[in-house]
């Protein structure tokens, strides 16, 4: 599963297929710009150095017109963005976008699980495996290497090999998806 933020952006270049590299960095530059008043209204701070002249641009859809408009679009220079749609209505539909990817990835759920394991082969698991070697990588960890391992499933029951073989069979805990990358990120810090 792509990151929600990749998704957004690969979205919005499907949607203007013929706009530029420089055109998407913008947007994409603009994200952290983006407040949501309401659902249909979005205020989008400018920036000199994306060639903004005002501090603060206003984005709405137009239910009756079916379309997103911008306070740029009604300046001297933006009469002829009218036809066309500027980097501010690209950042809130990429804000819009990456908002619903990251909600529904909250709503995800998934199995985690978490052991101690003794391996000389390789090490697989039917899910997002995150390996960590316990104790010194000397001689006696080359004769008896041993593991900590987490595990991210889509399946409740985690089975962890070595090889061909079973080495750990568990019941996974359920929890959101978003919190099972924090705990695969906490796991490598302990």
């Amino acid at each position: 599963m792509p990151h929600p933020l990749y998704a957004a952006i690969e979205q919005l270049k499907e949607d203007f297929p013929g706009k530029s590299y420089s055109w998407i960095k913008r947007a994409l530059l603009r994200l952290g710009d983006v407040k949501e008043i309401r659902d249909d209204l979005y205020l989008v701070e400018g920036r000199r150095e994306l060639g903004d002249w005002k501090p603060l641009y206003q984005v709405w859809f137009s239910q009756r017109e079916g379309r997103w408009y911008c306070t740029c679009y009604f300046s001297t220079f933006g009469m002829r963005r009218r036809r066309d749609i500027c980097t501010h209505v690209a950042a809130v539909m990429l804000f819009r976008r990456y908002k619903r990817a990251l909600e529904k990835l909250q709503r995800r759920r998934v199995y985690v699980a978490e052991a101690e394991v003794e391996c000389r082969g390789r090490l697989t698991a039917n899910g997002e495996l995150y390996v960590k070697p316990i104790g010194r990588r000397d001689l006696a960890f080359f004769a008896n290497p041993r593991y900590r391992v987490f595990v991210i499933s889509d399946v409740r029951r985690i089975v962890i090999k070595c090889g061909s073989y079973d080495v750990v069979e568990a019941e996974g805990e359920e929890v959101p998806l978003a919190t099972a990358k924090f705990l695969a990120e906490r796991f490598y810090e302990s």
